[in-house]
């Protein structure tokens, strides 16, 4: 079997925050650049394992500040897990001290996006994690 590039139009992307207006956003900043399959949000872990049921995604964009279960555990949760073990995961903060950086490089997070951020800086993070090419970018 080979392997091959996907492409942004196959991909599902999950946005978890518990601020409606960041998630709108980031959906923004995402579908301006990318022609993603989809962009789906949830304002929680909860609704967020409901989404997982549901569908699959190739990159989960969480915040880390949530009421609830905070981003790192949440992703720690899914780290446990065979079926979330290798997801894509970008963490995105405006309230991150370093135990919280360590704690999701230990869970495999190298994609970390400060509040507030560009569209730019989004969109870089995401290309360079979905290894998405240049060309694939609308603007």
């Amino acid at each position: 079997m080979t392997t091959t590039t996907r492409k942004a139009q196959d991909m599902n992307v999950l946005v978890i925050d518990d601020e409606e207006k960041i998630c709108e956003l980031i959906k923004i900043f995402l579908e301006s650049a990318f022609e993603f399959h989809s962009v789906i949000s949830a304002p929680n872990a909860a609704q967020a394992m409901q989404k997982f049921a549901n569908q699959d995604f190739d990159l989960l964009i969480i915040d880390h500040v949530m009421p609830g279960k905070a981003g790192i555990e949440f992703i720690e949760q899914l780290r446990n897990s065979v079926k979330f073990n290798k997801l894509k995961i970008i963490l995105i903060s405006g309230y991150l001290q370093q135990e919280d950086v360590l704690q999701a490089i230990q869970f495999g997070v190298k994609h970390i996006v400060v509040k507030p951020f560009t569209r730019q800086q989004l969109v870089n993070q995401v290309a360079d994690i979905l290894k998405l090419s240049q060309e694939e970018e609308i603007g």
